[in-house]
């Protein structure tokens, strides 16, 4: 649908445009700025830049706004810089939002309007602007690499693009065929879904765009892309059809497994393998329509591409090839491959994509993020997501939908999104039902009612708008600016930071040394500075999680400092602490401040909720002004301009500023509690004034670091950081980040501490010495000496006129002289750099080996002629040389592991032809082939691979925000079989794990629990085994089993059934051996010995879903591999659908064996 004319729309975002110029006062600017945000924000749409391409007049004038916009902001946020020593920090805090704003609306006209038209006619031509359809679809694949770049900061070494395009009938697609049909046929003979493969089927023809070279920088790949597009005719020649329409979506990779090749390059399809004779492998997937074949036959294709591991990929792929005789493209050995493969075979049976989706979906374990399209389906995306390791988020356009696996690969059109939740249970106890899966439906209206929601089993969520999230970040908070990577963009911003902190908190009249104080209520509350002052608060605790506790722990060092030791307690501690473990029940008295970055991690938040409720004051230091913790405070200080956002997983410049807010917050306590003298306030406000200044003169030395860095962090496997006083505070935030960067534990202790604990190990010392006072220097040099004389390597941060470390220190990095407070930044600030130069530095190994194997994997090309892989080889030989040469020098000890290293030596020498092939096969147990030598070094190379990468912005294992944490609660175990046991009195803590999950399983099959027993257990053995003296009691009956006799009423022996549970330590569901009524009997271990059982008369439904009996079947004694293994040995393909029939009661009682029988039967008689 096209858009109408933006003219009135530029008319009207000029307009408010000339208002904001002349705007004096927050509320008229504020009013707007809210206006020209709303009218402007249209233009990110296609049919505006469709337009804008159209007239070079409309894009002279918004070039104009935006340029006239970025004055306006250069002039306020001077003023506010000039005029932040003087004006209230509510007020400042205002301007201060707007302008970030205004920032973002200038980055958004320039960048992501004008910027985006412009990248389409660099992609798809100046052909273009006369050529509606070219346009159209330039558009969404510039929309989708522009994407794609920006999520390469968490995986870079292969791109894919999967495109999709649909003719209006099938008659369309032959008739294009035949007039390509040259350059069709080469691209249809190409197999593996590889670069430039062609896919045809039906009306629907795939094109294909792929690189795989982990050997290179940010931005390579989607500007390889970009050039293979640019330069496709045919590709652009069909895009400017008008009776076609595209289906599109990419991948930017970080292998988990599988070599880093093109076949394994996601998106990949279902294409496979079927062996028709020996040797004679024969391609299964849809024939290309084309060249005389039929164009009506019901072929398809499917794409797909996963973020995270599918953990039992070999076991589906086995079963795969088991019942349908076809195996995988030996070229693939990514388990995503599976995938399609899966979903293809589920609609072979089912006929329904959406169906064999979910299906299949359900049967991946692990952590996972899918997105799926098919020729079946071509105006339709498919998503899933379980688990919480992944995620993916659904911008919500104008124009459709944006999906990406972060939100910064969405933001650019649209601040709108739905992001799905993979652990959230739609039906509490059943964790079957954990996970979504959303249908994405180009043919409805854009927005909620375009999106199908299902659970994994198949339920309807219901989507409201209380889903529908608003993004708090834009393109410009991840742009990189030049920077290599965004940790690195984001110290170098470090003094910008603190500065924007420190604006509008306090004023200082130099010569008289007095303070203004500008902190209004809502910083600091009028009653809680009340409080203080009449002594009814007299504790001050600071929480945080992580880096913010660290920053706690600084702080609350300096308050205790400033604060004196006779007025109020000063206590620092881990948010999970306090709320676990330190929690009184009359916090009255006390003062928490909450140090947070992001303001939702959940172990802070959780915690603040309950000191709050136990009458604690609360004050929050956090970055983001939108977030859960500033509506949980009684007042918030903001860190910098209220949204500086980190990119880089490893947090840095909110470190800084959360200190100095803190330094703040405590000076300002000291100079209302009368522990300091005003002249002495005055004198350390004014240093922090000078902070940025003094953190820009040691960003200046940053060369300095890096040769040390490079000399040194790679050559010892053990690293600690130490740290006296308040610098304990740096060596503990220090440790973070080189644990974080350089995959490392690192142990962090006081200076003089370290010689009593672990010199065996001769590591490499960091040493925070920056800011200590002469003695406690004199002390730390001594030190110092002690470590050299151990054979450690100490790297020593000091400051400029700290003399003595030279005879003793591997290196020293000197920082400007500073009070032990403000040194403590300083410091921190040289050890962020020391560890992104470390990191950096291992990570060269990495590449090394990444060239080495890029080299060895395209030598086991069989296509490669003869010139070319004497060429290769050449360069092979010369890189294992060099890195032969590294390993010798011990250039790789910190990282590489022992046997890693020798392995690679030995197969190193192998490459070099040193040894011969017979010795290959004696070292490894291998076929003395030059192939399968070079199978070999590229599995050794990829584990060494991964021991050595450091990838710096994004880290294993580990999320920028975290977003889950502590409860603080039981969990919920709901339904009729947790209402019998507590029935019975039966705590649920008694129960195992194990058991509670096949409870859970069992519960969704139990209509009702009509009654139970609970049993007491006397002379156990000592290992709590039965034995002939154990003796069983009926202590409680409920229900039915009142009128029940039972057995043990009259003959106590432990005997049957009960005996079996009582010495597996497992629940029993089946049947009872007298009276055969449907029973479940679970052992109750409360002391950690079973002493008692409880037993449960279970009432059946008559019917469960399909996804119900699998798992049902699975949980109870994993009844389910045993089923399918028998069925299978009858030569009859398992489908879960075999269980349909059965009753639930049936799948639980009657023995595997009948049913195997049962189920060959059926399938036999058909």
């Amino acid at each position: 649908e096209e858009p109408q004319s933006i003219g009135p729309t530029l008319d009207e975002v000029e307009a408010a445009g000339s208002g904001l110029r002349v705007a004096t006062d927050l509320e008229t600017a504020d009013r707007t700025l809210s206006h020209l945000e709303s009218t402007a924000r249209p233009l990110r749409r296609e049919g505006a830049a469709w337009q804008l391409a159209q007239n070079p007049g409309f894009v002279g004038r918004l070039s104009r706004l935006a340029e006239a916009l970025a004055e306006v902001e250069r002039d306020r946020s001077a003023h506010l810089t000039a005029a932040g020593a003087s004006v209230q920090t509510a007020v400042v805090e205002r301007w201060n939002s707007l302008t970030v704003r205004l920032r973002d609306l200038v980055w958004l006209l320039e960048e992501d309007i004008l910027g985006s038209g412009n990248r389409v006619l660099e992609l798809v031509g100046q052909a273009a602007v006369g050529c509606r359809p070219l346009f159209h679809h330039g558009w969404k694949l510039v929309a989708v690499l522009s994407s794609l770049g920006r999520l390469e900061v968490r995986g870079r070494d292969s791109l894919g693009l999967s495109i999709m395009v649909t003719f209006d009938r099938p008659g369309s697609v032959q008739r294009w065929i035949e007039e390509n049909r040259d350059a069709v046929a080469r691209r249809v003979a190409v197999r593996d879904f590889v670069d430039g493969s062609l896919l045809v089927a039906g009306s629907t023809v795939v094109f294909t765009y792929k690189v795989a070279q982990e050997v290179g920088a940010l931005g390579d790949n989607v500007a390889r892309l970009f050039a293979d597009i640019r330069g496709d005719a045919l590709f652009l020649g069909v895009l400017s059809r008008p009776d076609v329409a595209s289906n599109v979506f990419g991948h930017t990779r970080w292998a988990s497994n599988g070599i880093i090749n093109e076949p394994n390059c996601h998106p990949v399809n279902q294409e496979t393998l079927s062996a028709a004779g020996p040797g004679r492998p024969v391609r299964r997937g849809p024939e290309v329509a084309v060249l005389g074949s039929d164009p009506a036959r019901e072929d398809h294709w499917i794409s797909a591409a996963l973020n995270g591991d599918i953990d039992n990929y070999q076991e589906l792929r086995a079963r795969f090839e088991q019942e349908t005789g076809r195996t995988i493209s030996p070229a693939i050995t990514t388990d995503t491959k599976i995938i399609p493969v899966m979903i293809d075979l589920h609609y072979r049976q089912c006929g329904d994509l959406k169906e064999a989706f979910r299906r299949a979906v359900g049967e991946f374990e692990g952590s996972l993020a899918i997105a799926m399209h098919s020729s079946l389906a071509p105006d339709k995306l498919f998503l899933a997501l379980r688990g919480s390791g992944q995620s993916l988020c659904v911008g919500l356009t104008d124009d459709g939908f944006m999906v990406a696996s972060e939100l910064y690969g969405a933001v650019e059109l649209t601040d709108r999104f739905v992001r799905m939740d993979g652990t959230r249970e739609l039906a509490p106890g059943r964790p079957e039902t954990r996970g979504q899966l959303f249908v994405l439906d180009a043919t409805r209206p854009a927005g909620l009612e375009g999106i199908e929601a299902l659970a994994l089993t198949g339920e309807t969520i219901t989507l409201t708008d209380a889903e529908v999230k608003r993004s708090e970040i834009t393109t410009r908070d991840i742009n990189r600016a030049g920077f290599e990577h965004y940790l690195l963009k984001e110290i170098d911003e470090s003094p910008r930071s603190v500065e924007r902190t420190l604006a509008g908190k306090f004023r200082l009249d130099a010569g008289a040394r007095k303070v203004d104080w500008l902190l209004g209520d809502g910083t600091i509350p009028g009653r809680v500075a009340e409080a203080l002052r009449q002594g009814r608060i007299r504790e001050i605790m600071l929480i945080g999680q992580g880096t913010a506790a660290i920053a706690g722990d600084a702080i609350a060092c300096t308050m205790r400092s400033v604060l004196g030791s006779g007025t109020i307690g000063v206590l620092a501690t881990k948010a999970s602490e306090l709320s676990g473990y330190h929690m009184a029940d009359d916090l009255s008295g006390t003062l928490v401040i909450a140090v947070s970055q992001s303001g939702t991690t959940t172990d802070t938040n959780r915690t603040v909720d309950l000191v709050r409720s136990r009458g604690a004051s609360v004050i929050g230091i956090v970055n983001r002004r939108i977030s859960d913790l500033v509506y949980k405070v009684d007042g918030v200080l903001y860190t910098s301009d209220g949204r500086d956002v980190e990119m880089s997983v490893a947090s840095t410049k909110a470190f800084y500023s959360q200190v100095v807010a803190g330094y703040v917050i405590a000076l300002y306590l000291a100079h209302t509690l009368e522990t300091m003298p005003e002249r002495a306030v005055a004198d350390a406000l004014g240093e922090l004034a000078r902070l940025p200044d003094l953190m820009r003169t040691v960003l200046a030395g940053r060369g300095r670091v890096e040769m040390l860095a490079r000399g040194n962090a790679t050559s010892r496997r053990d690293w600690a950081v130490v740290g006296s006083g308040a610098g304990r505070a740096a060596a503990a935030e220090i440790r973070i980040k080189l644990s974080e960067l350089c995959y490392k534990s690192i142990a962090t202790d006081t200076i003089e501490d370290k010689k009593h604990i672990d010199l065996s190990s001769e590591p490499l010392v960091l040493v925070c010495a920056a800011g200590l006072p002469p003695v406690a220097l004199k002390d730390a040099i001594k030190e110092v000496s002690i470590f050299k004389s151990h054979k450690s390597r100490s790297i020593v941060i000091c400051s400029a006129d700290a003399e003595g470390f030279e005879p003793y220190a591997a290196g020293i990095l000197r920082v400007p002289e500073a009070s032990e407070s403000v040194s403590v930044l300083l410091s921190t600030l040289v050890g962020h750099l020391w560890g992104y130069y470390s990191a950096r530095s291992i990570d060269e190994g990495a590449s090394a080996l990444r060239r080495i194997r890029a080299h060895t994997v395209r030598l086991s090309n069989p296509d490669e002629d003869d010139v070319s892989a004497a060429d290769r080889r050449a360069s092979l030989e010369g890189a294992v040389q060099e890195m032969l040469a590294e390993l010798r020098a011990g250039r790789c000890n910190s990282s590489l592991s022992a046997d890693t290293s020798s392995v690679l030596t030995l197969l190193f020498q192998h490459v070099l032809g040193r040894l011969p092939l017979s010795r290959f096969a004696e070292d490894f147990g291998e076929l003395p082939t030059r192939a399968r030598l070079y199978e070999t070094v590229v599995s050794h190379l990829t584990r060494a691979i991964q021991e050595l990468s450091r990838p710096i912005d994004a880290i294993k294992h580990q999320a920028k925000t975290v977003t889950v944490g502590i409860s603080r609660e039981e969990e919920k175990l709901e339904g009729c079989l947790f209402d019998g046991l507590c029935e019975a009195g039966v705590s649920l803590d008694s129960i195992s794990y194990k058991d509670l999950t096949v409870l859970r399983a069992l519960t969704p099959a139990i209509e009702r629990v009509d009654g139970t027993v609970r049993y007491g257990l006397t002379g156990l053995g000592e290992l709590g085994e039965p034995t002939d003296r154990t003796r069983i009691e009926v202590r409680v009956k409920t229900g039915i089993a009142r009128t029940i006799p039972s057995r043990v009423e009259s003959n106590p022996a432990l005997t049957g059934t009960k005996r079996w549970v009582v010495s597996q330590r497992s629940a029993y569901v089946g049947e009872g051996h007298a009276d055969r009524r449907l029973i479940a009997i679970v052992p109750l271990a409360a002391k950690g010995v079973c002493d008692e059982l409880v037993l449960l008369h279970l009432v059946y439904r008559d019917e469960l879903s399909l996804t119900d009996k699998r798992t049902l079947i699975h949980r109870t004694h994993d009844r389910y591999e045993e089923l399918r293994a028998m069925v299978t040995e009858s030569n009859v393909s398992w489908r879960d659908e075999h269980l349909d029939p059965f009753s639930p009661r049936e799948l639980v009682t009657v023995p595997v064996e009948e049913l195997a029988h049962r189920i060959v039967a059926m399938v036999q008689k058909g």
